[in-house]
């Protein structure tokens, strides 16, 4: 299963709405826009309800366990971090996870880490100049699970 299958194409569409304004915004101001942020978080509130009833309310199931954990692990990181880790990235996460974790929790994980990848990539090979200053997380975490959206996977 995965959401671009034409019963869930509104929902990618919400997705996608909302989150690449937020890849640009993080990109060129290092901050997550807190009504995009919110929004994001909502529309999943809402259109995967909706959506689970096409796929199964299995699914929405484990978006909702997927959203709890890495909410609170991006609690903790964000108080371990002091300050290195904003607070919309905690929210964007549990958006994130809320999607991805819409199609399998397994997603979610390879969603976040194919973020830190690209987070990494963006910081290291183009610029060449290491780990320092502000770094936007965001567009890296949403390429990742938009990835991991629209790949076709098969769940168990």
């Amino acid at each position: 299963m995965y959401l671009l299958t034409p019963q869930l194409w509104p929902t990618l569409a919400l997705f996608l709405l909302l989150a690449l304004p937020m890849v640009v915004t993080d990109a060129r101001e290092s901050r997550l826009p807190l009504p995009l942020n919110l929004g994001l978080l909502g529309t999943g509130a809402v259109a995967l309800p909706i959506t689970a009833v096409w796929v199964g309310f299995d699914h929405l199931i484990w978006a909702a366990v997927s959203c709890a954990i890495a909410t609170v692990l991006m609690l903790v990181l964000f108080v371990i971090s002091r300050g290195g880790l904003g607070f919309g990235d905690v929210i964007l996460v549990a958006a994130l996870a809320l999607y991805s974790g819409f199609v399998s929790p397994l997603m979610m994980l390879a969603g976040i880490w194919l973020g830190c990848i690209g987070t990494l990539g963006w910081i290291l090979v183009p610029r060449r100049r290491g780990i320092r200053g502000h770094i936007p997380f965001g567009p890296g975490l949403i390429l990742g699970t938009l990835l991991v959206l629209v790949v076709p996977v098969t769940t168990a």
